[in-house]
């Protein structure tokens, strides 16, 4: 469905568009648009030598959409409170059905709105302790997991959204990241814990630097480090019986994504050039996919896919190096810049950026946003804010 969405946006674009718009995609956007589609043609080429054709052009077709995403949401401009209050209530959604789910300790129902059915020993979705079993908490997505990466973005962002309001609209806004933050630990998710820490430093390092955390942000953001080291403190108490181990087999690499790396690493040294074929790691290994997008596409499309993907990193390094040097005053591009962390840090222990439409569109989605040239019309404005000269920072 996020797909279906996704294409009626590009095709609403397009048709919307006049060809002088089109035509602005240059500079580190026009370098993405470029990189993203060789590498696109990358995974169409490679199911000339795939063991399973079928599943390259399924990943081409997934591939051509996450584009297209991209470089609509680069050549709408949406307001970045708008986008981020939408992306937030989703993710209320997500945490109330999380929430039911770990109460009743199975599926509440809601498989219209795409909730899975879920089995009693479903591995992937309860955490064990001896013959106890608890159902971790995944809301409307496929995975905890997923939940789990797009919570800790949602926790970075709400920071946006907090700033410029009064005190009714700041009191809700720590109500909402409370919630997002307790459905976090629910999804017992270590890298999404991982995500939302570095992604919360890297945001608030970037608010520093630019001179951005006024009295009231920082006791706002105070505020929000009592609640969570509380609810960090409870949920261990309650939970350390599944807690305990499963960070103990992190620790002592008792982890079977160990294996699947491995296995990606042997595949990445016998078929050093183009890889084994877009989407067909399962298919040659009969593992899971790879926790480590990293080495999932360097198994995938080879150290020359991998070169395509290192363009796209070196555009958005560059882009934030820009900013960071000239010391830039929209708020957004700090918190944006953190999420992005958040993302880097959960490739490296999850593959759902690369396989599932809805962390590749997420990332699709963050990518455009940095990407997008820096406001003059408005753009980084708060509510009630539109007349104000885009020369003025936003404080």
């Amino acid at each position: 469905m996020v797909e279906v969405l996704a294409v009626i946006a590009a095709v609403s674009f397009v048709v919307a568009s006049q060809p002088a718009r089109l035509r602005r995609w240059r500079g580190p956007l026009g370098v993405f648009a470029v990189s993203a589609l060789a590498l696109t043609g990358l995974a169409a080429a490679s199911s000339l030598w795939a063991a399973k054709p079928a599943l390259a052009v399924v990943q081409v077709t997934h591939m051509l959409i996450w584009v297209a995403f991209a470089l609509v949401v680069a050549g709408i401009r949406l307001p970045p409170d708008r986008m981020a209050a939408a992306f937030v209530l989703g993710l209320l959604v997500h945490s109330i059905v999380g929430f039911a789910q770990v109460i009743i300790q199975n599926h509440v129902g809601l498989f219209v709105l795409g909730e899975l059915r879920i089995p009693p020993d479903d591995p992937l979705k309860f955490i064990t302790a001896g013959s106890s079993l608890f159902l971790r908490a995944y809301g409307l997505s496929p995975h905890p997991n997923v939940l789990a990466g797009h919570l800790a973005v949602g926790l970075v962002l709400c920071w946006g959204l907090a700033a410029s309001r009064r005190s009714v609209g700041r009191g809700l806004v720590f109500l909402t990241w409370a919630t997002l933050f307790a459905s976090l630990l629910l999804t017992f998710s270590r890298s999404g814990w991982l995500a939302a820490l570095f992604g919360m430093t890297v945001a608030l390092i970037w608010l520093g630097r630019l001179g951005r955390l006024s009295r009231p942000t920082a006791g706002f953001i105070c505020k929000l480090t009592i609640i969570a080291a509380v609810l960090v403190a409870v949920f261990a108490y309650a939970f350390d019986l599944f807690l305990v181990p499963r960070i103990l087999d992190a620790l002592q690499g008792r982890d079977p994504r160990l294996l699947m790396m491995n296995s990606a690493a042997k595949l990445i040294a016998e078929h050093p050039l183009a890889g084994v074929g877009a989407g067909n790691f399962s298919e040659v290994t009969r593992l899971d996919a790879v926790h480590n997008v990293v080495l999932l596409i360097g198994a995938e499309l080879g150290l020359t896919g991998l070169a395509v993907v290192g363009t796209i990193v070196v555009v958005l390094v560059v882009v934030g190096y820009r900013r960071w040097r000239v010391r830039s005053v929209h708020r957004w591009h700090g918190l944006v810049a953190g999420s992005l962390m958040a993302l880097v840090t959960v490739s490296q222990f999850d593959h759902y950026l690369w396989t599932q439409p809805q962390g590749a569109l997420l990332g699709a989605w963050l990518v455009a946003w940095w990407l997008t040239d820096d406001p003059g019309d408005g753009w980084d404005l708060a509510p009630g804010e539109a007349t104000r000269s885009s020369a003025d920072p936003v404080v």
